[in-house]
């Protein structure tokens, strides 16, 4: 049986995809280190951020397993998709206390732009599936795991526009403490989440809308560990994000080649 072999990316493109992976890494090193010092100037953002300074040093190693996993060729797609969760999470917090747009709230989208940008500049099977994917999908040969993923993926989207519709709805009881976000994001978020279901459920651009939903989830997860939800409540989001990728993944041949092991 022949084996599929990648043609290897111009050197130009080779080169400032190293360059973008080096930058990225030498970015989370550094931030990870930051999340293990109790200095004033981190006290005083995590302050700011509302966020448990006795979780900064999970933070840390989290970042640090990511990278890993970014970093192993074999691991390199899965690696990039759990840093959007990450990054989603580092966005919302910023977002909920009204941060700067572009100079805080937006500044993990630039990180993440290295990563991927340095995986899709060396990686041909990720650049046929993601932003836009071309030609059909790879249907899996099992008529049973189609059906699965189509499941899967359909429960996944169902609830991400169930819960969209329940924030155009959400009215706080009068006296109740405040939510967890700030009210006038709500409407904002409900638009994000419906955007993002339907990219994936759109076959050319299922991948890109898996990946924006990893982000988005990311982010209820990290709101709802900040705001002291027992660990089972703040893994709900993390476990829709892995229905709809498990979904994505039983469906298209393509995707199961690239995360989590890819052969070469």
């Amino acid at each position: 049986m022949p084996v599929a072999t990648q043609i290897a990316p111009p050197k130009a493109a080779r080169y400032t995809a190293y360059t973008l992976t080096t930058l990225f890494a030498l970015f989370m090193l550094m931030d990870a280190a930051i999340k293990f010092s109790h200095a004033a100037p981190v006290v005083e953002a995590n302050n700011h951020l509302e966020f448990p300074l006795s979780l900064t040093p999970f933070i840390g190693v989290l970042a640090l397993v990511l990278l890993a996993l970014s970093l192993i060729p074999t691991t390199s797609i899965l690696g990039a998709v759990l840093f959007t969760a990450y990054f989603g999470g580092a966005i919302a917090l910023h977002l909920r206390v009204d941060h700067p747009l572009f100079s805080h709230t937006l500044f993990p989208i630039y990180i993440a732009l290295l990563v991927w940008g340095g995986l899709w500049l060396r990686d041909a099977d990720l650049r046929k599936v993601f932003p836009l994917t071309t030609g059909s999908p790879t249907p899996p040969a099992s008529r049973k795991l189609l059906w699965t993923g189509y499941i899967l993926s359909a429960l996944g989207a169902l609830f991400m526009l169930f819960t969209a519709v329940m924030k155009f709805t959400y009215v706080p009881p009068a006296g109740s403490p405040p939510p967890a976000f700030p009210l006038h994001h709500i409407h904002h978020l409900a638009y994000i989440e419906i955007a993002c279901t339907i990219l994936y459920l759109i076959p050319s651009t299922s991948v890109l809308g898996a990946v924006l939903l990893a982000g988005y989830l990311g982010g209820a997860t990290c709101i709802t560990l900040r705001a002291g939800e027992s660990l089972v409540a703040s893994l709900v989001p993390a476990v829709i994000c892995v229905i709809l990728w498990a979904g994505l993944w039983l469906r298209d041949l393509r995707v199961r080649e690239l995360i989590p092991l890819r052969s070469k």
